[in-house]
């Protein structure tokens, strides 16, 4: 068997945690066509298949998810020594935090201002995208999630909670005391099934459904503008002039702050991890 280009591993992990080729490039800040050469060597070099080509992207085999778990500790360990040797190498790579829009917009980014001036070699990387980020892919360094994964290796920590309140302004507030008919401001049918969105339904029925969207930012500008009731996260309407009223079935979330060791080992990720974890605690 030929000798292993260690480059090709790169590439290869890469390829795994992004599922697609173009996301790896992506990742990479190659082309295409580089990718695929890449992995096509390593395979030749290892003779072995190491991913199965599917519609839904690359997946990795058998023998391709043994070859992740040796060349992730690989990873760690020369990421660990880079940090450990090399001038600023602690501050090197972003830290990605991935989290919904609302948390990010009302409660971590204001708070952060004295971490950034304190850190100024640190780089954040915020991701507000509603999909689930994967830990142990490294798609993601933290995130912070309204619910617990099914499934995956990562550390977990409840940091906070998030009350939901029903607002509108005071003309519809007041339909509402008096049992009258209003339309509900809520999310699309792909996030129906959230006990937000259920409870509106449940209450005020689905023919009420007047204006959707999957940003809570834009459910509170739209019900400020008259265009029905909104439920929306108390953290989400501090400096709103939206009238609230406490709802007869309370809504509590919990919030879960999810990362890996491998994180909290890196001083950039330990840094930020504490920072957040402050900041939710002051919120207590």
């Amino acid at each position: 068997m030929d000798s292993v280009n260690w480059d090709d591993l790169r590439f290869f992990t890469a390829l795994v945690e992004c599922r697609t080729v173009s996301a790896a490039s992506k990742r990479l800040n190659v082309n295409y066509a580089t990718v695929s050469r890449r992995i096509e060597r390593l395979e030749h070099t290892l003779r072995q298949r190491l991913f199965d080509r599917t519609q839904e992207g690359y997946v990795p085999t058998v023998e391709g998810l043994i070859l992740y778990k040796k060349t992730s500790l690989v990873r760690e360990n020369v990421e660990s020594l880079e940090e450990y040797f090399s001038l600023g190498g602690k501050f090197k790579k972003s830290v990605v935090i991935s989290m919904v829009s609302s948390m990010a917009e009302y409660c971590l980014i204001p708070k952060l201002s004295n971490f950034i001036k304190k850190y100024p070699e640190i780089r954040l990387e915020i991701d507000v995208s509603n999909r689930n980020v994967s830990i142990p892919r490294k798609e993601a360094d933290i995130a912070f999630r309204l619910e617990l994964p099914e499934k995956g290796e990562y550390l977990s920590k409840k940091v906070g909670e998030i009350t939901y309140k029903l607002c509108a302004i005071p003309e519809i507030i007041k339909k509402i005391k008096n049992e009258e008919s209003v339309s509900i401001i809520t999310f699309n049918s792909d996030f129906s099934h959230l006990p937000e969105s259920q409870y509106l339904i449940r209450r005020f029925g689905n023919k009420s459904i007047r204006f959707q969207s999957n940003s809570v930012t834009t459910q509170r500008i739209a019900a400020e503008n008259g265009y029905g009731v909104a439920l929306l996260p108390s953290l989400a309407i501090k400096d709103s002039p939206l009238i609230s009223v406490e709802l007869d079935e309370p809504i509590i979330r919990s919030i879960w702050m999810l990362t890996s060791k491998h994180t909290m080992q890196m001083t950039a990720g330990r840094l930020v991890s504490d920072e957040l974890k402050r900041i939710f605690d002051g919120m207590k």
